[in-house]
């Protein structure tokens, strides 16, 4: 089983990677500018913590702490609600990068869901805490922060999403959009959290005790 854990972290972290930097018309890409969005920041950091966990899993190593695991499956689920209900659909037409599914749906629907399976059954658990699902509010916050001072010192620059858009929204509803999500995103962990403590100790699909994550 710990293979199988290893590789399906691995495969998590290699697909989402191929959609971050790579266009079957261009081969491959980076632009700074993309990491305006949390969409890709987030995915990033689920490929860098699934491939320090995949590599684990196989050499038998401890791999990323319960908490960190906990953030990056927090955050990328963040991506996919935040993509489900609330951003337009992606504008038909984009090319399939992998699967037979475009960036777009890859970052937005597959990484959320894959990393939330991972948590369920590929992590040891009743390791987190109340407490942790306050501190992983700090991420999001210092987004919306960033996304704010970049705007004011850019102004020719668009605002990566429309409820950080000072412009169109004011700095009322700025306040009003960081309290509204900041509220929906720390339920969200904390749902995490009793998710953590509900499940076995051991995780369900491991059977490496050395394995934090």
């Amino acid at each position: 089983m710990r293979i199988a854990v290893g590789t399906y972290r691995l495969a998590l972290a290699a697909i989402t990677f191929v959609a971050l930097f790579w266009a079957p018309s261009t081969g491959p890409h980076f632009e700074l500018t993309d990491y305006v969005y949390f969409t890709n920041q987030s995915n990033l950091l689920l490929a860098l913590v699934m491939t320090w966990a995949g590599v684990a899993a196989l050499a038998r190593r401890a791999g990323p702490p319960p908490w960190l695991v906990g953030a990056v499956t927090l955050f990328i689920l963040i991506t996919g609600l935040v993509a489900y209900l609330i951003l337009d659909p992606a504008p038909p037409g984009e090319e399939v990068v992998a699967l037979g599914m475009t960036k777009a749906e890859i970052v937005h629907r597959l990484t959320p869901v894959a990393a939330f399976v991972h948590f369920v059954l590929m992590v040891p658990h009743r390791r987190l805490r109340v407490l942790h699902a306050a501190w992983w509010l700090l991420y999001p916050v210092a987004y919306c922060a960033f996304a704010t001072v970049r705007g004011l010192a850019s102004p020719a620059s668009a605002y990566p999403y429309p409820f950080v858009d000072v412009s169109e929204i004011g700095y009322d509803g700025l306040l009003v959009n960081v309290l509204l999500y900041g509220v929906g995103f720390f339920v969200l962990g904390l749902v995490l959290v009793v998710i953590d403590r509900l499940l076995p100790v051991r995780a369900l699909l491991s059977d490496s005790p050395r394995t934090r994550a």
